[in-house]
């Protein structure tokens, strides 16, 4: 009966470990295929730990060691738009994930190459058994902003044609107000 019981066991064990290796296989598979650059963090360092292949694409690394060996703030220009820091402002960022679980912003990376672009994060803490790490998924939104650049351009190009026209019309309605009085003065002669 013992001897049968370790074979129950054994078993067990072993279809256990099959489960959780298969469960591994196809967490790794989501986060690696995914189209959106995902990375983790972890304290206390807040490097990165680990990039799917849409990360090293986006930063321009060779291989997740070149990745790894940076932090946020070492693929971030020294400042962000709003004139911060970008060390100062990337740990902000991430304790405001750790402490709501997630935040989303917008923000300026930089390639390894040195080229910035614009994107957007979303910073989500997962909390593992014996510590919480950061997930973070970034979005390049280059093309976006180009759009919308374009768009504000040309409204502000319809804009100042309005104007234009409003004034050409003005002249206009000036100028016939005028010949209409010269009208009227010399009929009342």
């Amino acid at each position: 009966m013992n001897t049968n019981k370790k074979n129950v066991d054994a078993i067990y064990r072993e279809t256990l470990e099959e489960v959780l290796k298969g469960d591994e296989l196809r967490y790794r598979a989501l986060f690696e295929s995914s189209a959106d650059a995902l990375m983790t963090l972890e304290p206390p360092a807040w490097s990165f730990t680990d990039g799917n292949a849409a990360a090293l694409k986006m930063f321009g690394a060779k291989d997740k060691t070149e990745f790894t060996a940076n932090g946020p703030w070492n693929l971030s220009p020294e400042k962000q738009p709003d004139g911060r820091l970008s060390h100062e402002k990337a740990k902000e960022m991430i304790n405001a994930a750790m402490h709501d679980g997630s935040h989303f912003f917008e923000w300026t990376h930089r390639r390894l190459n040195g080229e910035e672009f614009p994107a957007t994060v979303l910073l989500a803490r997962i909390d593992l058994c014996d510590q919480s790490i950061i997930e973070a998924t970034v979005r390049d939104v280059t093309k976006e902003k180009i759009a919308d650049h374009l768009l504000i351009k040309e409204k502000s190009e319809e804009v100042e044609k309005m104007n234009r026209l409003m004034k050409k019309h003005e002249i206009e309605k000036n100028e016939l107000r005028s010949e209409i009085e010269e009208i009227r003065r010399k009929l009342q002669k």
